[in-house]
């Protein structure tokens, strides 16, 4: 049996479709960058946020006391 061509065709096509609208999208927000607003932060990020701070926190301080080349 062979394969059929239109089956690829069609994947060929959507793919391409795809395609140009990312191209479009992102053109569109290339031109209007400047009047993208930022999402207010959700509760991920505000907890990604808080245990960011606490970890680098806690890096900073264990490496100043371990590190001689620091405490001067």
């Amino acid at each position: 049996m062979f394969e059929h061509p239109y089956l690829s065709h069609q994947v060929t096509v959507f793919e391409q479709e795809q395609i140009e609208r990312a191209v479009a999208r992102r053109r569109m927000l290339l031109e209007h960058a400047d009047q993208i607003v930022p999402r207010p932060a959700g509760p991920l990020r505000r907890w990604l946020r808080r245990h960011g701070r606490r970890a680098s926190a806690a890096r900073a301080s264990h490496a100043g006391a371990c590190d001689p080349a620091l405490a001067r």
